[in-house]
């Protein structure tokens, strides 16, 4: 298999899953792939079979699905999805592996949650890359996440699926070829008793619906601010409504020394196979040894 799966109990006994790549390597610091607050571990599947290729370096990765999400259990209380859970269950998954210094990339509510374990746990990083997300949020973004799926009727098909994420999607996404709509299609959906189901639960929406537009969501500067003694990298989707040009450039100049990229063709969150990123990833990573 490309991957073995891996589970655990959280702390609270929920069970938690996640995918090892190339945990045959002998590399000491594995590459930790946090997603998106509706994505899973399979956003990261090509990005880790490079990683842990020879070509990439011959790295072990490990993908987390945090609860409710992938093949983590979902949680009955809906309110136990919040960063701070979700950062407990990244740490929980890291010690029933026995890891310490990871490189760490956080895809959107990944990054917060990268953010969040800098304030927390700070020993645990060599390094951190932020995919589009940074410590000012837009919170039409949010909007239109959970807008985009509260729909009453599920695809079909994952072809159908396919054809509606480019419907939605494909104007600010020029660099997804049909192949890859479809690959989205199955990152996103799965077939349980021949139907299509969506691969987190839905509860996990009721935080977004309650957003004022009107009101500014609170930064989290101070959280960045506890990542900047690590080795960074910031990638930014060419045309992303979650990270702004002026939060990415405020970003660069706190950190001078963050490495940035910009993921062409893309909105947010960027796919980091796509465009030849995981090239970029894997030479960000070969310099932290």
């Amino acid at each position: 298999m490309d991957y073995t799966s891996f589970t655990c109990s959280a702390r609270d006994g929920l069970k938690l899953a996640a995918r090892k790549y190339g945990w045959q390597n002998r590399d000491p610091h594995p590459v930790v792939c946090l997603a998106g607050i509706t994505r899973n571990a399979s956003d990261f599947h090509e990005l880790a079979l490079y990683l842990s290729s020879k070509k990439g370096g011959k790295r072990r990765v490990i993908a987390i699905d945090y609860r409710g999400r992938g093949q983590s259990e979902y949680d009955s209380n809906s309110d136990n999805y919040n960063l701070s859970t979700e950062a407990d269950d990244t740490l929980d998954i890291l010690t029933a592996l026995g890891l310490g210094e990871v490189n760490m990339i956080g895809s959107s509510r990944g990054g917060l949650i990268c953010m969040l374990l800098g304030s927390m746990r700070p020993g645990i990083f060599k390094s951190v890359i932020l995919n589009d997300i940074g410590p000012v949020i837009d919170a039409t973004a949010l909007v239109r996440i959970w807008r985009t799926y509260d729909v009453n009727r599920l695809p079909v098909s994952i072809e159908e699926a396919a054809s509606l994420r480019e419907r939605i999607a494909g104007a600010a996404s020029p660099a997804f070829s049909k192949e890859e709509w479809l690959k989205e299609a199955n990152r996103l959906y799965r077939k349980e008793n021949s139907k299509l189901v969506l691969q987190f639960d839905k509860k996990l929406l009721d935080s977004l619906r309650s957003i004022n537009l009107d009101e500014r969501l609170p930064d989290m500067w101070p959280e960045f601010a506890s990542l900047i003694r690590f080795p960074m990298m910031a990638i930014r989707a060419e045309n992303s409504d979650m990270l702004s040009e002026d939060t990415f450039g405020a970003m660069q100049a706190f950190n001078p020394d963050m490495q940035t990229l910009i993921a062409k063709g893309q909105n947010h969150a960027p796919i980091l196979s796509v465009g030849g990123l995981e090239k970029d990833i894997a030479a960000f990573l070969k310099k932290q040894g």
